[in-house]
């Protein structure tokens, strides 16, 4: 303890946790030139596409299920309801007794993270949709698939979009923590690695290479949304 204090007072703690800006950028860019971190980030990239496809896919499908179908959504939402407040890493235990230590129980503990915002959202999407709408369809002759594909789907996009930011966006913090927990490669493991050795800059680096990853998803989504829904526009507050 005394040793501590000693080396708090010269300051040196607080260069240990605190390194210096310009050091913290200069192992960043010869980790990234150097291809330190090119292996981990392909196999964190990998894992968050693979769980955001899956996961949303299905929370896609369900979503607009249940939006569209009040007798499915008044017997499934119940279970949504129970399921979706539940901390995803509680599950963790269970993921793993069902489907190992390997690769996919990490994809599968991704996959339950996209699922839910991709589903409520996309729930949520379909509900706002005007009912006239669909009786133009049936005025028209349309069936069941058109009502998906004319109204549903289209009549939902900007919200499905919007699901699928949140939906990204929890699939990048899933794989991070997971990497943490039980993984040899990918950001996480890195990012722990590097508080145990105290190699506090490689840990830094490494957290504004998951914010510039964060950003640049956000940004893919937000452009592919005003390419797909030209027709919204978001509301402006002053």
């Amino acid at each position: 303890m005394v040793l501590w204090e000693i080396l708090a007072r010269n300051g040196v703690i607080s260069a240990i946790i605190f390194p210096a800006p310009s050091l913290i950028l200069k192992t960043l860019f010869e980790g990234i030139f150097r291809g330190a971190y090119t292996k981990d980030l392909y196999y964190s990239f990998t894992r968050i596409l693979a769980g955001f496809a899956i996961g949303g896919g299905a929370g896609l499908i369900l979503g607009m299920i249940m939006g569209w179908s009040p007798p499915i959504r008044k017997a499934l939402d119940p279970v949504v309801a129970a399921l979706h407040p539940l901390p995803k890493f509680s599950l963790l235990p269970m993921i793993i007794i069902i489907f190992g230590l390997g690769e996919s129980s990490r994809i599968a503990m991704v996959t339950i993270a996209s699922f839910f915002p991709m589903l409520v959202t996309t729930m949520g999407g379909v509900m706002q949709i005007n009912p006239v709408y669909y009786e133009v369809v049936e005025n028209y002759g349309g069936n069941t698939f058109d009502h998906f594909r004319k109204v549903v789907f289209p009549g939902s996009l900007p919200f499905i979009m919007s699901g699928a930011r949140l939906a990204l966006q929890s699939a990048l913090t899933i794989t991070i923590g997971v990497e943490m927990i039980y993984s040899r490669s990918g950001l996480g493991s890195i990012l722990w690695l590097a508080w145990e050795t105290m190699r506090l800059t490689h840990m830094y680096a490494v957290l504004i290479i998951i914010s510039i990853l964060g950003i640049i998803f956000t940004l893919l989504l937000r452009l592919t949304k005003e390419k797909l829904t030209p027709w919204h526009q978001e509301t402006r507050t002053r």
